[in-house]
């Protein structure tokens, strides 16, 4: 039976299946806040929270009774995307479906011309919804709203470039309320005990060639006040233990870091907090690492990505080792935790520059417990410069086939190099191994001991109580990063993402 339909549906497809749902979805959280509070019906299908398969989904859809489907998400989703936008299709031929997220905006000719999904919302799309939504639920042309693309007689059409918005500040707190938050909660993607997802800027000033920036190159800080308002209604609301902070680059304007710091250390419903961040080594100083600390940071992370300079400047991440070297050292230094990235399989790579990471993970005694496949994903300048090659044609016969392959960097996708697939693969393990044989651990007094300093005993208990869980370890070693603290570094149930 089909109860009051609502305006729009929003749906976020399964991520990971393998492993529970950690990421809280936030661009959707944020975008079904703004359409609530423009007056909108709306309503939600979290597919990745619920686990919910495709009978469940049409029929969560059947009791909605929607006017629009949307749908958001990352560009590993697009094979969901496309398998569920055909069935909607035939079952609610009357629904248009959009598309949003970098499954929409970094594939627009592949997704238009080979899914049922009717419209992409390109980009940034807080403002565009509404604009949509009224166009599509009065029956008007698209053209004339700004951040858009459609097929129109077989062609491509994309209406204006919509503008970034100029003050987050604006923006809604997500529509926490309309998700699975205890399923969210229960399972910390960085922190311990009641952990979530708090995204406190967009965009990103850096040039790395393998990040794709769905925000854009400039960077937008919402306020500190901002940011610590939605702390305090999560603190409230949903009693959070940890907050994990994933903008692109948490640390960018450092004089918000402080100001954020000031208040989170001003309330007193914040007491107790820990949290993390994202941190890049050319901007973290000792006093800024300090005073993170002091607030009741735990962990920043790093993304060092390779051992050799000569790799680094292809990947223009115009940052150095020596830079890196003293940031991972500055992080120890202060007792947080160092979480560092490292890739494999970027062009130009060879044994001897897979050497060089190693060595530099040898001299700063660094696990290396994970070491990622670069790939090329749609809409980076890394993907541009090989989609063409004759390499990358012999992998996959188009964007399609290689979008439908792409999952977790764990697994070699494309292959970049000189080298073949079982010599990437290869050295690859030769690497993690080589590494692990020079690392020396902490003792196991030594890794509770810190544990315990940085979370306090009431959240060190749950996170002892968590780490028990074998889902919770398969992520944290799987997805990790290599994490380094005081000079030692990680076991393997400490690492993350």
């Amino acid at each position: 039976m089909v109860e009051q339909g609502c305006d729009i549906l929003l749906l976020f497809p399964p991520i990971r299946e393998w492993d529970n749902p950690r990421n809280f979805p936030t661009g959707l959280g944020l975008i079904a806040a703004r359409l609530r509070q423009a007056g909108y019906r709306v309503g939600v299908i979290d597919v990745n929270g619920l686990r919910l398969s495709d009978d469940e989904v049409m029929e969560r859809i059947a009791e909605q009774g929607p006017s629009v489907i949307g749908i958001g998400g990352l560009v590993t989703t697009y094979g969901w995307v496309k398998r569920m936008a055909e069935r909607i299709r035939r079952e609610r031929a009357d629904c248009p479906i959009v598309l949003g997220g970098s499954v929409g905006t970094s594939i627009i000719e592949t997704v238009l011309r080979k899914t049922k999904v009717n419209v992409i919302a390109v980009g940034e799309a807080d403002d565009t919804v509404g604009e949509l939504m009224e166009a599509l639920l009065n029956g008007r042309e698209l053209d004339d709203v700004a951040g858009l693309a459609f097929l129109r007689e077989g062609q491509v059409v994309r209406t204006a470039e919509r503008a970034m918005l100029g003050d987050l500040d604006e923006l809604e707190y997500p529509a926490w309320d309309m998700f699975p938050m205890e399923v969210y909660l229960a399972n910390p993607v960085v922190g311990v005990g009641r952990d979530i997802d708090v995204i406190s800027s967009r965009g990103c000033p850096f040039q790395c060639q393998y990040c794709y920036r769905i925000f854009g190159k400039k960077y937008r800080g919402r306020s500190a006040e901002h940011v610590v308002g939605e702390i305090e209604v999560l603190k409230r609301n949903y009693d959070v233990d940890f907050i994990s902070f994933q903008d692109d680059c948490f640390v960018v304007d450092k004089q918000r870091v402080h100001e954020i710091c000031d208040l989170i250390d001003k309330s007193s419903i914040l007491r107790g907090l820990r949290w993390s961040c994202t941190g890049r080594v050319t901007v973290c100083d000792d006093e800024l690492l300090g005073r993170m600390r002091a607030s009741g940071c735990v962990s920043v992370s790093f993304g060092i990505e390779s051992g050799s300079e000569r790799i680094l400047r292809a990947m223009k991440k115009n940052a150095s080792l020596a830079e890196a070297e003293r940031v991972i050292l500055s992080v120890r230094a202060t007792g947080m935790r160092c979480p560092v990235s490292f890739m494999i399989g970027y062009p130009g790579e060879t044994r001897e520059t897979v050497l060089e990471t190693v060595a530099f993970c040898e001299k700063l005694n660094i696990g290396l417990s994970a070491l990622m496949f670069t790939c090329p994903y749609p809409g980076t300048p890394l993907y541009e410069q090989v989609r063409d090659t004759e390499r990358f044609r012999e992998q996959f016969v188009d964007e399609e086939d290689f979008v439908l392959k792409i999952g977790d960097a764990v697994d070699l996708v494309a292959n970049l190099t000189e080298m073949t697939d079982e010599q990437l693969k290869s050295l690859r393990d030769e690497a993690l191994a080589m590494a692990r044989e020079n690392y020396v651990p902490p003792t196991e007094a030594e890794a509770q001991a810190q544990e315990r300093e940085l979370y306090g005993e009431v959240l060190y208990e749950k996170g002892q109580r968590q780490m028990v869980e074998p889902a919770m370890q398969a992520h944290r070693q799987r997805h990790g990063f290599n994490e380094s603290a005081r000079g030692d570094i990680q076991d393997e149930k400490d690492t993350y993402r």
